[in-house]
């Protein structure tokens, strides 16, 4: 794949991670999320005053919320360039980072789901809005194997591979940010406070770090590839490639 297709993904997958973000906040009305105190009539009240909205926002996030697709696909490929034979790690990070994918679609189809049709039970409304809010919060089971393989190939590789994106600071941030999306689990437990889906621990930190760690990562493998394609041009010659 040459580097201006690889530069072309990573810019797709962050303008669509961005456009998700703000459709989280401006249509599905989810940034920050309603309390988990909510009873079902109020959820249900919540969903048909913004039937409208969060609709429009389900359809963009269709389009939208598989950003980590693009973004997973030039991640593997950048640590396959670190890998000495079978490329295990960079198997092993693209698998985790499409799984990762689907619990970014999914939340987008529930709360459709549970703004279609206002007049149904409430019970059933306030069903598919915990299981939205819940799949995107406690869904951290696919993040691990790719930040975990990425931090890997950043901390051991010996610098052999020349224009790497991925330096050790680049690992180091990588294993903090697996730290903070996993206590996304935690939020089973509580219904407020800083551990409830809405709150600052469970919600807020992971969204703000995983938004920092993605644009990080797509920053320094962007740069990465304009010195590969200027590795491989001819001196003198101007590359165009990235």
């Amino acid at each position: 794949m040459s580097e201006r297709a690889q530069a072309i993904m990573i810019w797709w997958g962050l303008a669509f991670m961005y456009i998700f973000g703000f459709t989280l906040w401006g249509l599905l009305k989810m940034m920050p999320p309603p309390s988990a105190t909510l009873t079902a009539d109020q959820v249900a009240a919540f969903y048909a005053d913004n039937s409208l909205h969060i609709r429009l926002g389900a359809m963009v996030a269709s389009w939208t919320s598989a950003f980590m697709v693009p973004f997973s696909t030039v991640v593997a490929i950048q640590m396959a360039r670190l890998e000495r034979g079978r490329p295990v790690w960079a198997v092993l990070a693209f698998a985790g980072g499409i799984m990762m994918s689907i619990f970014l679609v999914i939340p987008g189809v529930f709360w459709g789901v549970a703004a279609y049709t206002p007049t149904r039970p409430a019970e059933v409304t306030a069903l598919m809005h915990e299981l939205a809010l819940l799949t995107l919060t406690t869904t951290d089971q696919y993040y691990i194997f790719q930040m975990v393989s990425l931090a890997f190939l950043s901390l051991t590789h010996k610098g052999d591979v020349p224009d790497s994106p991925f330096p050790r600071w680049i690992g180091y941030f990588t294993l903090w940010a697996a730290l903070a999306f996993e206590v996304g689990a935690f939020a089973f437990l509580p219904k407020s406070g800083p551990f409830s889906w809405n709150g600052a621990v469970v919600y807020w930190m992971p969204l703000t770090v995983f938004g920092a760690w993605v644009t990080t990562v797509s920053v320094a493998m962007l740069r990465a590839l304009k010195r590969q394609a200027a590795a491989k041009m001819p001196q003198g010659a101007v590359s165009n490639d990235a």
